[in-house]
């Protein structure tokens, strides 16, 4: 086939937006402009690229599945044949260790993301800038946004998340969204989501929630748009394929919730689709232009109530995270699937554990009918009374069994097992707080083992920084100097204010703009490990002060300032209310303090006397040749 004489496709032309460009150039909304055939065709595009997505992605929800119930302790009752339906929740513990550990790593500094400037002028916008981000996280509840990315990529392995900018707020927003929702291109490996072409977010949300966010006008210019359809939904991205649980996850298209009045309608909630997508300039009839960023919103399947280009430039306000970072798989392994295995094996010693002691409390019973009444055994009296038959004796008609413990052993390999899965997710017993049971350690012991482990947990945070943390703050920081209108101040602390802008902090705040924004900033890498801090432990310090006054030292250092670190490491932090002021100095010692000067005279003294009569005579003499001593001169 020779392909220089191939003309163009007509297939090509996915819809032809060009009679709208102009509106489009000025990222103006053209949903409403769309013609019934150009509305059609773009849902149709965007319903093959949910399918394409959702039929790869969908093979990881039955793993997705287990991971739940090991995560909330569950399991459905027909899922064993296990009359007790026992679950190990080391699992979870381990599982939450690995997310405060993570959560320290990435969240637990103030400012909590730190910026560099790329240049010298760009020193003191990032200053301002990690603050202001901090305090936008604070305001947002952003830590508990970072948290849930950091739950699901150790459950899931997939986290995405979107970095939003709110225009009232005049603030950054980050959305979770469940894996079961996202969609994301197929065709590309894991970690590489500058090579997408699209990815699709999936949502329920009430027509109440479309209407108040502002972004769809459309709405409010079709009243029929307000009211869901009554056909159901076709797609297949669309079902809901999480498990109810114990009443946790409730599919918000039941019928059951809807209820309608001769004054009102509760409908269900809509189905939102909203693809962000890289097409090309001949897609849309416009070969002219290389390529269009564009968003596109559908409701309900049937209709367009979003279509412009991405206010957020050329890229995806999407960030995914996952635990482990393999480029050469679609998909990332989470923490779950590697412990999955053992947990299933641990629950299945467990459950069969707890079945052999129902067993033989139960006790099996054999029952000869001729000489016992069976329906005394099976409905007990109050009295506990059992009839025989005349003549029979009582021990003859009835055998109790005794069943064998086979599972005595259980609780041994239940342990050995969580010590397995301890191994693989490097959270040990120390970790999560748990006295080890192989005898006593000393804190240095425990301090040493808790960092080594922290090492391996230390790469998995310095990893994740730099590949979902670190392109989540550049798109927060390209919101905040985008912003059309933004000013405040910030508080600063005297002494942990930097010597950049201590010169513009007037009252303990600095006054920022727009333009104090401006500069080439980056987020700077953590190191991922948790070391301890030697300046922030009491015992270091107290060590130094030793060393000093063993080794004769005292008379070159300050040994007040050392004290004063140690009792700042204690954690208490403001000395200033223990320190004797001048007008104290001049009212003279207090009573206390001249008895503890006479102390401290008497023992002086008494050191001395001791000495002086426990000294040999062989060395008094030889002091006194040596010339160290003389002897006292009779009058």
């Amino acid at each position: 086939m020779n392909y220089r004489n191939q003309t163009t496709d007509p297939n090509d032309i996915i819809v032809d937006l060009a009679p709208h460009m102009e509106k489009l150039s000025q990222y103006e909304d053209i949903s409403d402009d769309l013609t019934e055939e150009q509305e059609a065709k773009l849902i149709d595009y965007i319903r093959a690229a949910s399918k394409m997505s959702f039929e790869r992605i969908s093979r990881r929800y039955d793993h997705w599945r287990d991971a739940d119930r090991a995560h909330d302790v569950w399991t459905p009752a027909n899922s064993t044949k296990f009359r007790e339906k026992a679950v190990v929740a080391d699992t979870r513990a381990i599982a939450d260790t690995v997310l405060t550990y993570m959560m320290a790593a990435l969240a637990g500094r103030n400012p909590m993301f730190q910026l560099e400037g790329m240049n010298r002028k760009s020193r003191r916008s990032a200053l301002i800038l990690e603050r202001l981000l901090h305090q936008h996280m604070r305001r947002t509840a952003g830590e508990a946004r970072l948290a849930q990315m950091l739950l699901d990529s150790i459950r899931y392995g997939f986290a995405p998340t979107k970095v939003i900018w709110d225009a009232k707020k005049n603030t950054n927003h980050i959305v979770n969204f469940d894996p079961r929702r996202c969609f994301p291109d197929p065709r590309v490996n894991w970690g590489e989501w500058d090579r997408m072409q699209f990815i699709i977010f999936s949502d329920f949300v009430s027509t109440n929630a479309l209407v108040s966010s502002g972004m769809y006008p459309k709405l409010n210019k079709y009243p029929g748009l307000r009211k869901k359809g009554g056909r159901k939904t076709s797609w297949d991205a669309h079902k809901f394929f999480k498990e109810e649980g114990r009443g946790l996850s409730i599919n918000p298209e039941e019928p059951i919730g809807s209820e309608n009045g001769h004054h009102f309608t509760l409908d269900n909630a809509r189905i939102v689709d909203e693809m962000w997508v890289r097409l090309q300039g001949y897609e849309v009839g416009v070969p002219s232009i290389e390529q269009l960023w564009m968003c596109i919103t559908v409701v309900d399947e049937e209709a367009i109530i979003r279509c412009q280009l991405n206010p957020y430039g050329q890229q995806f306000p999407v960030v995914i995270g996952g635990l482990f970072q393999d480029t050469h798989k679609t998909f990332s392994q989470s923490l779950y699937d590697l412990l999955l295995p053992l947990h299933e094996v641990s629950t299945w010693l467990l459950r069969s554990r707890i079945d052999n002691v129902q067993a033989a409390l139960n006790n099996l019973m054999f029952v000869d009918p001729t000489q016992v009444s069976i329906p005394d055994l099976i409905d007990r009296n109050p009295w506990g009374v059992v009839r025989t038959m005349p003549g029979a004796k009582p021990g003859d008609g009835v055998f109790i069994a005794t069943v064998p413990d086979v599972t005595k052993g259980h609780w041994n390999d239940i342990a050995a097992m969580s010590d397995l899965k301890q191994r693989v997710s490097a959270a040990s017993d120390a970790q999560q707080g748990v006295p080890t049971a192989d005898g006593i350690r000393t804190a240095t012991e425990i301090a040493r083992l808790t960092q080594l482990g922290s090492q391996r947990l230390g790469v998995l945070a310095r990893i994740m920084s730099a590949t979902t943390v670190r392109p989540m703050v550049r798109m927060m920081t390209q919101n905040l100097q985008d912003a059309l209108f933004l000013e405040g101040s910030l508080r600063m602390d005297a002494e942990s204010m930097p010597g950049e802008l201590s010169a513009q902090a007037q009252d303990g705040y600095v006054d920022f703009d727009v333009q104090s924004l401006q500069g080439n900033v980056d987020y700077l890498v953590i190191d991922g490990t948790l070391p301890i801090e030697p300046t922030r432990n009491a015992e270091t310090w107290m060590n130094m002060l030793q060393m000093i006054n063993q080794t004769g030292l005292n008379m070159e250092y300050k040994s007040g300032k050392i004290v004063e670190e140690a009792i700042r490491a204690m954690g208490v932090s403001d000395l200033d209310q223990f320190k004797i002021t001048d007008a104290e100095k001049q009212m003279g010692m207090t009573p206390s303090q001249q008895m503890s000067m006479m102390e401290k005279q008497r023992g002086n003294s008494t050191q001395q006397g001791q000495q002086q009569q426990t000294m040999p005579v062989e060395e008094l003499l030889r002091n006194i040749d040596a010339g160290n001593l003389e002897p006292q001169q009779g009058n």
